[in-house]
């Protein structure tokens, strides 16, 4: 039978039972899916440590009981002087009370340590009276309050993810089912070294301290980090059920509902988990904080489009800037090595028509201050220009610029669009800071579309001189 049957069975709440099998008063079998299965055996035994329980037999008798090392007669003698012993203390704890009654004792101006000295005087005559233990460990049943802490404490390990990801690698994830769930499970891996850190050291994690959560072990303490670790794991199977689409969300079901019902979840088994106070502020706080992520996330897109390198270049950090251009842009073209050429794939015969050569201009200290080339092209059936370098270039220094940042990156890009003309069109602006220059010379051809197109019957010739240097102050 299940635990929803043995319960019904015995009118005995889910977490006792759970409570039972943690103290070893009960050891149910496992079936193939994780669920435990109850023995008419096990109901049995329940009902014993339900009579002995309600007669006030503590849990090391009935293990001694259970382990042959205790008769019943002699555990039942032992209770009855405890019980006599209780009569004894209830009496004195009633006397108590109705000396405090007629005194008029309010609990503002209560002067417990004089009372708490009468308690010790009749310490002195056998008479010990104690606040009373309670069986099952606490449960927290606020199920949405855990999930919004649960994914707080999810989607910071997303962020630090993706921002170890942007600054190391220049990466970040795309979309699609299979890569959500290699993103799932790496942010998962992010988690499994700092939650357990979080528990073993605060007692708690940065979402379920807005909460106002703690997690701690049966006797109060707080949680090792192997034991927050597999309470983690259980998690991730019983909760998230693998972060598999569909199954997650029956498992986030599931979980819910019995965390609604009081029901201890797998992955609490044996802890106490306590909340602090239900203030609705902590709804905002937790908003607040999820608002802050976002923010976050899209300075993380910023820092990923904006190319890496922002202090005054050299020649190498301008290939770095105009290499990590093409990529995160996609536009189509070589890249350029650590001295300003270009790097020429193995096995390319031929590159048909090269791109430009650039030229650079630097100060002693080899600071880059601009950038130029010079082309000339040969006759060909159409002609777009070097509109791919004249873009990845100028973004390139662009970054480098002060005036430029994040903030305001996106700005400068659309601007520049705007200004940057077609390669066989002559302009000239400035923008933060750069000073933008192209001028071009060519016949025998007419502009359609965009393109350069040879005039039939004419003799081609085309020349561009494209620069960028930072302006005059």
């Amino acid at each position: 039978m299940n635990v929803s049957q043995l319960e019904a069975a015995l009118d005995l709440p889910r977490a006792s039972i759970r409570f039972y099998e943690k103290e070893g008063l009960l050891s149910p079998e496992r079936l193939a899916n994780g669920y435990r299965d109850y023995s008419e055996a096990d109901l049995e035994t329940l009902r014993r440590i339900k009579l002995l329980r309600a007669l006030g037999l503590p849990l090391e008798d009935i293990k001694a009981l259970q382990a042959g090392e205790l008769q019943l007669g002699d555990a039942l003698r032992a209770q009855e002087e405890r019980l006599r012993r209780e009569a004894a203390e209830r009496e004195a704890a009633r006397t108590l009370c109705r000396a405090m009654e007629l005194e008029g004792a309010e609990y503002a101006t209560l002067d417990a340590g004089r009372y708490l000295e009468e308690l010790d005087k009749l310490g002195e005559t056998g008479v010990t009276l104690a606040p009373p233990a309670a069986d099952s460990l606490p449960v927290v049943r606020h199920p949405w309050r855990r999930y919004l802490a649960r994914l707080l404490d999810h989607s910071l390990c997303v962020l630090l993810l993706d921002a170890l990801l942007v600054f190391t690698l220049r990466f970040t994830f795309g979309e699609g089912l299979l890569i959500t769930l290699v993103q799932s499970y790496l942010a998962w891996g992010v988690q499994f070294l700092l939650e357990p850190h979080f528990l073993s050291t605060w007692g708690t994690t940065p979402g379920k301290w807005i909460f106002g959560l703690k997690v701690r072990n049966a006797h109060g303490g707080k949680l090792t980090f192997g034991e927050a670790a597999a309470r983690l794991a259980t998690l991730l199977r019983y909760g998230e059920g693998w972060c598999l689409p569909g199954y997650r969300l029956y498992r986030n079901y599931k979980s819910y509902r019995a965390c609604d019902d009081g029901e201890v979840l797998p992955w609490d088994e044996g802890l106490s988990y306590t909340i602090r106070d239900e203030s609705g502020l902590r709804g905002l706080a937790w908003a607040g904080a999820m608002a802050l992520e976002f923010g976050l996330i899209v300075l993380l897109g910023l820092q990923l489009i904006m190319p890496p390198v922002r202090r005054p270049l050299m020649i190498g950090t301008f290939a770095e800037n105009y290499n990590d251009v093409l990529r995160q842009y996609d536009l189509n073209g070589l890249t350029l090595d650590m001295t300003g050429n270009w790097v020429v794939p193995q096995g390319t015969a031929s590159l048909g028509n090269p791109p430009p050569i650039f030229h650079y201009e630097t100060t002693e200290d080899g600071i880059l201050t601009g950038v130029s080339f010079t082309y000339e092209r040969e006759p060909d059936y159409f002609w777009d220009g070097a509109e791919t370098e004249q873009t990845a270039a100028f973004l390139a220094m662009l970054a480098a610029q002060p005036e430029a940042g994040l903030f305001n990156w996106l700005s400068l890009v659309d601007q520049a669009g705007d200004q940057i003309g077609n390669s066989y069109e002559d302009y000239q602006f400035t923008l933060a800071g750069l000073t933008v220059t192209n001028e071009v010379a060519y016949s025998g051809y007419r502009p359609v579309g965009g393109f350069l197109l040879p005039e039939e019957g004419a003799e081609q010739s085309y020349s561009q001189h494209f620069s960028i240097s930072i302006a005059d102050e």
